[in-house]
C-alpha cells in the first residue's frame, strides 16, 4: 500500500526552496539596480555576495521552520511539490538571466 501522507518537514522545505529561489532572483535585480542596497548589504559582511548568500540561507531557514509548523503539508502531493520545485527554478534562473541579458544587451 502506498503512504499519500507526504512529510511535514519535507513540505516545509520544499516550499522554503520555492520562495527563497524567487526571492534569491529578485535580491539579485535589487543589488544591482539599487547601488545603496549593495553597499549596505557589503557593510554588513564584508561582500554584498556574503549578505546575499546569508539572507537567502537565513531565509530558507526560517520559512522551513514556520511551514513545518502548519499543516500547510495536507494541501501538496509529490506531484504538485515536483512542479513547484522545477517552475521556482525557472522562474528564479529566468528573473537572473533576463535581468543580465537586458543589460548586457
Amino acid at each position: 500500500m502506498e503512504n499519500n501522507v507526504l512529510n511535514k518537514t519535507t513540505v516545509a522545505y520544499v516550499l522554503s526552496f520555492a520562495i527563497t529561489t524567487i526571492f534569491n532572483g529578485l535580491l539579485v535585480i535589487l543589488k544591482e539596480t539599487y547601488t545603496g542596497l549593495k553597499d549596505w548589504m557589503a557593510s554588513l559582511t564584508g561582500h554584498h555576495w556574503a549578505t546575499h548568500g546569508l539572507f537567502v540561507i537565513l531565509l530558507f531557514i526560517l520559512l522551513g521552520y514556520l511551514f513545518s509548523k502548519t499543516n500547510v503539508h495536507e494541501k501538496y502531493t509529490a506531484k504538485k511539490l515536483t512542479d513547484i520545485v522545477i517552475w521556482s527554478t525557472v522562474i528564479g534562473t529566468i528573473l537572473i538571466i533576463g535581468y543580465f541579458l537586458i543589460h548586457i544587451l
